[in-house]
């Protein structure tokens, strides 16, 4: 990004909205969940270590008290927005489909998304929006830094156009805008109807699937894969009552919705313990125990998870959340306090370690992953920035009930910074440093450590001085299982496992680390495509 765009995003508290700091991603309505520690049993989560110990343990936990036996050709696990996508594309081929959803409706974590991205689509068409293939691509695979598997990206990109076709025909509903999402670098974000996925995605697509044959079980929680001999032949799920269920089925795909609302696997994911004990929440669906991933390393799958992009906001935990339509609050919306940029980050040495303008400039999805290396993160601001943000009545009750309230562990106020750091245990003599030495790089207009853009350099100067703890709350986990260009679930050797396959953000392989951002809706896009991927070379497999 040129300084002069910089420039012009302005002081970010004011007026920012939705699109300013979310661009596709996957965001569930459910009530932010309060996440304990990493404290599951390590066997609830994990390969057994050797064939045989894996050959035991499916002998041991196979259920014995089923209740009912159902027969399909493909069981899809999940009915999100990949979920769905697979299962209308198998019915649409034939196949008799079961959806096993561990929730009462259908949406998961796609219940909040706005749109999809495409490129060449008849509706870019329309608004003359030409954009070209390869240079979408390789702008991936290049702030990728190339580990990424380019002949995903370029699957799901050539794609694209042909899945919006794909979806128009069978019911889904867009407004006709097309555009960047406020923050992307191309127009590629088609807008549902109304900006809503549950009516315009969710709705007409499970509709579809229904009417050409594939059932819906809802309150019903997929538990374990069947095997036999290497390969997939169906699952066991539990419903609302206790009741096992077996299904029997040709193929089995995963479209659980990834891993984010399991505090053991976000850890196996890259955050500390303490990071996960501390967190402010979570937006995925509560269903969102990482069931696909479990069972797939149970079956043999090879791992993905440390590989995984996190995705997440920097928050306040005494600040609350905002969960409310355009998630703009100044306190603790997308770009609420932490992430506006004026603030000044510090870790528990006290010392700053990064740009900490990341969710104005670069993308929202960095500032999490600044911090997740750090022990500790804080952010240090003044009275003038507090004012800056422009409190409304509400929001400036939240600050004074959390000053007074929150034991003093997530958000401290003082007279001087010696006070903020004795407060947390920072070192005093370090902080005090910091802040000086940040003061001055405010003064020349250059930030002489990490180059942040002048327009977001203010001093801190003014008390009362604000110490805040960062932490973190998660969107959703883009992957975890290794998957093939087909959706197939990949073992150890790279093989795929016969008969299972990993769809949205169960499988999701374009991003490693860290999803980008800039390619507004892309995250939706994968999970049609996977979807629609999985239930074609299922229907393949089977025929074979």
């Amino acid at each position: 990004m040129e300084d002069k765009d910089i420039e012009a995003l302005g002081k970010p508290c004011k007026g920012m909205s939705r699109r300013k700091f979310i661009s596709g991603a996957a965001l569930g309505t459910a009530a932010l969940l309060g996440l304990a520690g990493c404290n599951q049993p390590k066997s609830a989560t994990s390969n057994p270590q050797s064939d045989d110990d894996k050959q035991a343990a499916e002998q041991l936990s196979t259920p014995v008290n089923v209740a009912e036996t159902i027969e399909c050709d493909i069981a899809v696990v999940g009915a999100g927005i990949s979920g769905l996508s697979a299962a209308v594309q198998a019915a649409e081929n034939g196949n008799k489909v079961i959806v096993l959803e561990a929730g009462g409706v259908a949406g998961g974590n796609g219940a909040g998304t706005e749109g999809v991205f495409a490129v060449g689509s008849v509706l870019q068409k329309n608004l003359n929006i030409e954009i070209s293939e390869v240079d979408i691509i390789r702008t991936e695979l290049e702030e990728g830094q190339w580990v990424t598997n380019g002949a995903l990206w370029y699957d799901m990109v050539h794609n694209s156009a042909a899945n919006i076709d794909w979806l128009i025909e069978n019911g889904v509903q867009f407004s006709g805008n097309v555009d960047n999402y406020g923050a992307g670098l191309y127009n590629t974000m088609h807008w549902f109807d109304n900006d809503s996925a549950v009516t315009s995605y969710i709705e007409p697509m499970q509709a579809k699937a229904e009417q050409m044959g594939a059932e819906f079980r809802f309150q019903t929680t997929a538990t374990q894969l069947k095997l036999e001999n290497d390969t997939v032949c169906g699952v066991y799920a539990e419903d609302s009552k206790g009741n096992v269920i077996e299904v029997n089925a040709k193929a089995v795909i995963l479209a659980s919705g990834g891993i984010g609302a399991n505090p053991e696997l976000l850890c196996q994911a890259g955050m500390s313990r303490n990071q996960v004990e501390e967190m402010a929440g979570s937006m995925c669906s509560p269903t969102v125990r990482g069931d696909g991933y479990t069972m797939a390393m149970a079956a043999g799958g090879r791992d993905f998870l440390r590989n995984a992009a996190i995705q997440g906001f920097q928050m306040v935990k005494a600040f609350g959340t905002d969960t409310t339509v355009p998630y703009n609050s100044p306190l603790n919306g997308g770009n609420g306090i932490v992430g506006n940029g004026l603030c000044i980050w510090v870790n528990q040495d006290a010392r700053r370690f990064n740009d900490e303008s990341l969710a104005m400039t670069f993308n929202m999805a960095a500032n999490l992953g600044a911090c997740l290396g750090n022990r500790e993160s804080y952010a240090i601001f003044d009275q003038a920035i507090l004012d800056n943000c422009e409190l409304d009545e509400s929001d400036q009750k939240v600050v004074e009930d959390a000053l007074a309230n929150n034991d003093e562990t997530s958000v401290f106020s003082a007279n001087t910074i010696e006070e903020l750091a004795e407060h947390f245990d920072l070192d005093v003599a370090t902080l005090a440093e910091t802040v000086t030495r940040y003061n001055e790089f405010c003064t020349q207009g250059f930030d002489g450590e990490f180059g942040k853009a002048p327009s977001f350099l203010e001093p801190i100067a003014t008390g009362p001085f604000y110490i805040a703890r960062i932490d973190a709350l998660i969107v959703v986990v883009d992957g975890g299982i290794m998957t093939s260009i087909h959706s197939e679930v990949l073992d150890d050797d790279t093989l795929p496992i016969p008969g299972l396959y990993a769809v949205g953000l169960d499988g999701a392989m374009l991003w490693r680390n860290v999803y980008t951002q800039n390619m507004p809706g892309t995250a939706m896009a994968n999970n049609v495509n996977s979807g629609r991927n999985a239930a074609n070379a299922a229907s393949s497999y089977i025929a074979a």
